[in-house]
């Protein structure tokens, strides 16, 4: 009597699901890296810089930790999935797509963590309470 041959199945799911999210994240973080493109070089330079800018320009950079860990998430199920097999070539391209988006996501988040005055106002002293930086006061 031999056993039937399922063990195959859950690995093969598990390629599956590293390939989707490795998919997902890429999108989500080359989008984030267009938006960052267009939207950052053009919000400092902007007079009245409002709070709903800088929300938005916060939550781009909360998007490059989000895909950095979905690729993550990719990377392991992909070894999961059985990427290091001599037969696992869906499994070692949700790996190899999720290092990827990985290292998209690193640079963009190093980017925003490293950004230099993500905001153009400074609280002052003064009575009107913010100010440009470039004024000096």
């Amino acid at each position: 009597m031999t056993e039937p041959d399922n063990e195959g199945r859950p690995r093969r799911g598990l390629a599956i699901a590293a390939i989707a999210i490795a998919a997902v994240s890429f999108v989500l973080v080359v989008s984030t890296w267009i938006a960052w493109l267009v939207v950052r070089p053009r919000v400092p330079a902007v007079p009245g810089y409002s709070i709903v800018a800088q929300v938005f320009v916060l939550a781009l950079g909360a998007l490059f930790f989000i895909a950095l860990l979905a690729g993550v998430l990719a990377i392991v199920l992909g070894l999961a999935g059985g990427a290091r097999e001599r037969t696992g070539g869906l499994a070692r391209g949700g790996t190899l797509h999720g290092a990827l988006t990985c290292l998209i996501a690193l640079v963009g988040a190093v980017a925003f963590a490293i950004s230099p005055a993500w905001t153009p106002l400074r609280v002052s002293t003064s009575p009107i309470g913010y100010s440009d930086l470039g004024t000096g006061s």
